[in-house]
């Protein structure tokens, strides 16, 4: 039996009245670096992160890309990568879902304050708030989506070893 990452990021945009305006489960892609990182961090003992974030960006994403290779990372007008704590905290489920085990996330928010965020076109987990870390894993959306001002994005990230 072949055991296989399955991760889904669980992205909605919630206008400023909270209504849900976009909503979407996209099947992820795991990069050559996350590869590398789960595989040194469990077998030969090198230090985990800490922290994860949810950062977006307005590029094209390829599994042997990393964080410095990426442009377009938005600024200003209320966006900030969103942490989420390598703890029970950071991902409080963690279950046997349909015979495989499912880790879920907390689910974070990035809300545009002051103008619009965007447009953006991908979604990814780091390991840091800047370039110096390891690009864990992206979604490219299926069309550049724009956050306006007083609405939110709201995410949650998913694995599933199936």
């Amino acid at each position: 039996m072949n055991i296989k990452w399955e991760g889904i990021f669980h992205l909605e945009i919630r206008d400023k009245d909270g209504n849900v305006t976009w909503k979407k489960s996209i099947r992820n892609a795991l990069t050559n670096q996350g590869e590398n990182s789960m595989l040194n961090t469990y077998f030969r003992g090198t230090s985990a992160p800490t922290t994860f974030y949810f950062r977006l960006c307005n590029d094209s994403l390829d599994v042997g890309d990393s964080l410095t290779t990426i442009v377009g990372e938005p600024s200003g007008n209320g966006y900030a990568a969103q942490a989420i704590e390598r703890s029970a905290v950071g991902w409080p489920t963690i279950a046997l879902h349909e015979s495989a085990w499912r880790i879920i996330s907390k689910e974070v928010t990035i809300t545009a304050a002051g103008g619009d965020i965007g447009p953006v076109s991908t979604g990814y987990l780091a390991t840091t708030l800047n370039n110096t870390g390891i690009l864990i894993a992206f979604v490219n959306f299926d069309v550049p989506r724009t956050i306006l001002d007083g609405s939110s994005l709201v995410a949650k990230y998913q694995v599933k070893l199936t």
